[in-house]
This record gives C-alpha cells, sequence and structure tokens, in this order.
C-alpha cells in the first residue's frame, strides 16, 4: 500500500480570548487505497491528544483529504487550492 502524504502541516488555528487554549489543525493527504495510512494517523492524532505530558490545554483537530492515486498533481493541486475548498 503506498502512502503520499504530502501535507502534514501543523499549526495554531485559533486561541480562545483568555489565550490559555488553542486548537492545533493537522492535515493530511493520503491516496484513496491508502486506507490503513489513514487508520494510523487517526490512530496518532487520538493518542497525541490524549497524552497530557504532551499537550496541557491544547486541543487537537485533523482533517484527512483522499485523492486518486493515478493523478501524481492532484495532491499538489489540493495542497494549493486547499483553502478554497474548506480544507485548512
Amino acid at each position: 500500500m503506498e502512502l503520499l502524504l504530502i501535507c502534514l502541516s501543523l499549526w495554531i488555528l485559533q486561541c480562545n480570548s483568555a489565550g490559555a487554549d488553542s486548537i492545533i489543525h493537522i492535515g493530511a493527504i493520503f491516496e484513496e487505497n491508502a486506507v490503513r495510512d489513514d487508520e494510523i494517523f487517526q490512530l496518532a492524532i487520538s493518542d497525541l491528544s490524549l497524552n497530557d505530558d504532551i499537550l496541557q490545554s491544547e486541543k487537537i483537530t485533523h482533517s484527512v483529504k483522499r485523492i486518486d492515486a493515478n493523478n501524481p498533481f492532484q495532491a499538489v493541486q489540493e495542497e494549493m487550492f486547499g483553502d478554497r475548498i474548506g480544507m485548512p
């Protein structure tokens, strides 16, 4: 199973008014046939979210975009134009 992980970005999307809590969004792009990779990615996000030693006041959200394995340029297009279609 091939993994095409072009975008694994980590950034802070927003902070609440008190400034103590923040939301960290992690996005990934996988080929359609990379079901196992998607499961592992979501498991890693879940484990990270539950680890209070690493994240004390942060909340993690994630998004996964699936692309066609036969189109080598789709991952680049999704990354470049992701904001236009609602993917952070």
